[in-house]
């Protein structure tokens, strides 16, 4: 389908990023929005950023329909400093924007969430990416896909200390770790989502971080 309309959450973060910069370049898609809280330096030209709160997200008129929504939105426990300020983001905020495609016309919704996302899990985390996977799957969107990474690597604006002790330990024992435990380039990631919203699929499909090392 030519001449398509997307909209983004989260195309600041480490996999955002890197799915701004390939939308922009395709040349099926003459519109590609993107939510964020501070415009960046220089977008590209068929990139439009929108200001908004997602506290009231209900209240930012968009001004066009879109085909696809993508949610690279979440935040660590740490950055958010609490059970419910994480909880405000990576579950509150991801419902908001998926309600709020699929009344701007969305029929396709690609999320990431992680690795062991699972509503009965014992982690917090892990419980959370689960609860939102399930309450997306229950929208009306005609395709959705769930996107789960294990940890993601990638240059990112700020650091985490967790993550580069991660990182020197996935380099170390790489050949020996298990294809969905690997760690994954945060453009892999972004790669396998544009992937996927090539694809005229119907349901809800989700895809493990080995199975997405492979789409791209």
């Amino acid at each position: 389908m030519e001449n398509k309309r997307a909209l983004i959450a989260g195309g600041s973060g480490l996999v955002g990023k890197h799915l701004c910069d390939l939308l922009t370049k395709e040349n099926q898609y003459e519109a590609i929005f993107s939510l964020v809280r501070k415009h960046s330096k220089k977008p590209p030209n068929n990139l439009t950023e929108i200001i908004v709160n997602f506290d009231d997200l209900e209240k930012t008129e968009l001004g066009s329909t879109v085909q696809e929504a993508y949610c690279c939105l979440g935040t660590t426990m740490k950055k958010a400093g609490s059970k419910d300020a994480f909880y405000k983001v990576d579950f509150e905020y991801v419902l908001a924007f998926a309600e709020y495609a699929l009344k701007n016309g969305a029929s396709k919704f690609l999320l990431i969430t992680s690795m062991g996302a699972d509503p009965h899990s014992l982690f917090y985390y892990n419980q959370v990416k689960g609860k939102i996977e399930k309450a997306i799957s229950k929208l009306a969107f005609d395709g959705i896909h769930i996107f789960r990474p294990s940890m993601l690597l990638g240059n990112r604006q700020e650091s985490r200390f967790g993550e580069s002790i991660g990182k020197t330990v996935f380099n170390i024992f790489d050949p020996i770790i298990p294809a969905n435990y690997k760690g994954i380039e945060g453009e892999q990631v972004a790669k396998g989502m544009l992937v996927q919203a090539k694809k005229d699929t119907k349901g809800v499909h989700i895809h493990e971080s080995g199975a997405i090392r492979k789409m791209a």
